[in-house]
């Protein structure tokens, strides 16, 4: 097959002239049939381009920009066992604001008084506040002269208002997730992030080991200041699908052990859709010695995306 040339075959374009003129002719172009036909007669005769002579009937197609899909499909709490769910010590809290999702959960120093209420505060506190991921400090010393506002007004006996006095103390974790799926998490103590891609452990946080448990992690009081380095802080970007698994201490063993021992912990803890389950459970291995008898608290924060579906304009 020969190569064609669109110069080879450019036409002779024909050109009116104005009225009382004579006809000449215009030397063919080198831009093919593309120039051909007739120019305006008068200059104020619009000319029309080619996406006016073929307007397509068909309705055009746009995608519209998906934002992530923010699901809290777990959330379950287990006092300890003895104690009626009124008393369990854990708390936790979490906020939707501008293209952010924001979950903090804390875990009541139970030798201390008001440790449940002090958890319960912290917890609401910083997920109302935007800017305390930005601020990891000011907003606990604007809550903790809150609390001693509220706790000079409480009605106590003498040797209770002395244990008071002392402190309330409770662990703290929060994890922020922004529209663009980059995250951040802080953490005083031994409640732990998990974050976790296709069943397989991507970062934990802060506990590294089972054997960091114990019985003195750093707490965040109501009346002390926190100890130098006692607050950590990462950073991460996070992927459709991920699942984000927060748990305080007793759980957080438990999940350790699992990887260390090379079992996937992941595929029981999806299983676990009802809190019935989740409390069956949380006896047995209390019963197999398998985790503490202490209070347990579980969530998991799932990203996902919507189906991109065409909009018409």
């Amino acid at each position: 097959m020969c190569d064609l040339k669109f110069n080879e075959f450019a036409p002779t374009v024909i050109v009116l002239s104005p009225i009382g003129q004579n006809l000449h002719f215009a030397a063919p172009t080198y831009c093919g049939y593309a120039n051909s036909g007739f120019k305006a007669i008068r200059s104020n005769i619009p000319k029309y381009g080619d996406r006016y002579l073929y307007i397509s009937s068909a309705k055009k197609l746009t995608k519209s920009q998906p934002q992530p899909i923010f699901s809290l499909v777990q959330s379950f709490s287990l006092q300890k066992a003895g104690n009626d769910i009124t008393e369990c010590e854990d708390a936790w809290d979490y906020a939707e604001h501008d293209a952010m999702f924001v979950i903090a959960m804390s875990d009541g120093a139970t030798e201390s008084s008001f440790a449940k209420e002090w958890a319960s505060e912290m917890v609401t506190t910083f997920v109302k506040d935007q800017s305390a991921f930005s601020h990891e400090t000011r907003w606990l010393s604007d809550l903790q002269t809150r609390w001693q506002s509220w706790l000079s007004e409480q009605k106590l006996p003498w040797f209770a208002k002395r244990k008071a006095q002392q402190g309330a103390y409770a662990t703290f974790l929060s994890l922020q997730v922004r529209a663009d799926l980059s995250w951040q998490a802080i953490a005083v103590g031994d409640s732990c992030l998990f974050v976790v891609r296709d069943r397989c452990l991507q970062q934990s946080f802060p506990v590294q080991h089972s054997n960091e448990f114990g019985n003195s992690p750093n707490l965040v009081g109501t009346s002390s200041n926190l100890r130098k380095g006692s607050i950590l802080k990462v950073l991460g970007k996070a992927r459709g699908g991920d699942r984000f698994y927060l748990a305080t201490d007793a759980i957080a063993c438990w999940i350790m052990k699992q990887l260390e021992a090379n079992q996937n912990p992941w595929v029981k803890l999806e299983q676990l859709d009802v809190s019935d389950k989740f409390a069956a459970w949380i006896n047995e291995l209390r019963d197999r010695r398998e985790i503490v008898n202490d209070d347990t608290t579980l969530l998991c924060l799932e990203i996902n995306y919507p189906e991109i579906q065409a909009t018409t304009l």
